[in-house]
């Protein structure tokens, strides 16, 4: 739960709007695929932090000058969604603008990484999901917070229906490229090429019918583009350094397992034992990077794989190599099978995908630390996502620890937040002072 302490380390907000330089022109429309209204009830959001020598000399008017530019490129995001006559959702590219948000914090950025409380980065990044009226909700949100010591933070707020988090790091990069005056070294990357094409496989005899694991079909949501979960999610997040990864690796010896699935295999052990045997999670569904995505690719959610693993034995007493192999070799992509049942009455049902099931969220490879302004790289960047499911998800990133360390955000049910925090310092993840 966010500290009620935040409250009063923000201030003097205010709001408006930027949009694109040059006009997108008259009745441009953008279609979403079905795999971008799969992940329509879903949002990005990232904090960057920045100490004072990249923040210098950047005031509201030069931030807004070089996000005029960029969104050039990315008009789309700069505009509003409206329902066809079918209730089928698409963006009228009238180029309504980004929502654009100043704030003030008290503290240095010292003071703020001090704190060791990333709860507090919700903070720095201004949301708000669309809806009621989708017509006037913006999909993407830029905070710019200054510190007391001339750092700054940039919050993005970015809804998935735009794009996976490759489509959202790339923007955001880029922008960092302009803010610098640095040139891009690729073309513009908007309009989206057409829907990518999947393998299909066959969904296994036990799934409901029509449907991959991966997602579930939930009630209408009309408007507000939010899930209607059971209970509160909660989030928090820890840091685990290289020394600390090597630790958890060693655990899955002899076995070579990866970082990503050594952590996942941890955390999900973890899991099963805070529940009994009835609610323990044995299918788990995991976001990765597609090994054939360009970084020239277009706006889209065709970055990340996504496959579902199950488990066919006790999750809580399984060895982790088990696990961790389990979670590394095992699954195949569903975008196909999701596209399809997305598909099967023209994109109006609304779906689940991330907490689904127990989802698992690999940003080792999102190049989130590839933003820098004026050449000067982010001293903290932090991850999360709204709108997740009852199941939870678990987000893993890279650190500045030269690729090794990890950043972990775990979004999870408040009753249950607790009882997971205590065995993930029982089995080393975490400190005393993480769980407080």
């Amino acid at each position: 739960m966010v500290s009620s302490k935040a409250d009063t380390l923000i201030h003097n907000i205010k709001l408006s709007s930027v949009g694109p330089s040059s006009a997108t022109g008259w009745g441009v429309v953008h279609e979403p695929s079905g795999m971008d209204l799969a992940m329509k009830l879903h949002y990005f959001i990232a904090v960057y932090l920045f100490r004072r020598e990249a923040a210098e000399g950047l005031t509201t008017m030069v931030i807004k000058e070089s996000m005029f530019y960029r969104l050039n490129d990315y008009y789309v995001i700069c505009g509003r969604f409206r329902r066809s006559d079918s209730g089928r959702p698409y963006m009228k590219c009238n180029d309504c603008g980004v929502r654009f948000i100043e704030a003030e914090c008290e503290k240095t950025v010292d003071e703020w990484l001090e704190m060791r409380d990333y709860s507090l980065n919700k903070q720095l990044v201004y949301h708000l999901p669309i809806g009621p009226e989708i017509s006037y909700s913006p999909p993407a949100f830029l905070q710019v917070t200054k510190f007391k010591c001339g750092g700054m933070s940039l919050g993005l707020s970015w809804a998935h229906i735009l794009g996976d988090a490759f489509s959202a790091c790339e923007f955001i990069k880029m922008w960092g490229q302009d803010v610098s005056k640095i040139q891009a070294d690729r073309p513009p990357i908007l309009p989206r090429p057409p829907t990518p094409t999947f393998n299909i496989r066959k969904p296994p005899a036990h799934t409901k019918p029509n449907y991959p694991l991966s997602i579930n079909r939930v009630d209408p949501v009309g408007d507000r583009w939010v899930p209607s979960n059971n209970f509160k999610m909660n989030t928090f997040s820890f840091h685990l350094t290289s020394t600390q990864m090597t630790h958890l690796q060693s655990k899955c010896d002899p076995q070579p397992i990866p970082p990503f699935e050594s952590l996942c295999a941890v955390v999900w052990k973890c899991i099963a034992k805070i529940r009994d045997h009835a609610e323990s999670p044995y299918i788990v569904t995991l976001f990765k990077r597609d090994p054939n995505y360009l970084k020239s690719e277009k706006l889209g959610n065709t970055g990340m794989m996504i496959s579902t693993v199950e488990a066919e034995f006790s999750v809580a007493d399984a060895d982790l190599v088990k696990l961790g192999k389990l979670l590394a070799e095992e699954g195949s992509d569903e975008r196909g099978e999701i596209e399809e049942a997305v598909e099967k009455d023209n994109g109006v049902s609304d779906f689940v995908v991330y907490g689904a099931n127990l989802t698992f969220v690999n940003m080792e490879e999102a190049d989130p630390y590839g933003l820098e302004v004026k050449g000067n790289g982010a001293e903290l960047v932090w991850f999360g996502i709204e709108g997740v499911g009852d199941e939870g998800a678990v987000v893993v990133m890279k650190d500045r620890d030269g690729g090794k360390g990890r950043m972990v955000t775990v979004i999870f049910g408040e009753d249950e937040a607790v009882k997971l925090k205590h065995e993930l310092r029982d089995c080393g993840l975490l400190l005393d002072a993480d769980i407080e």
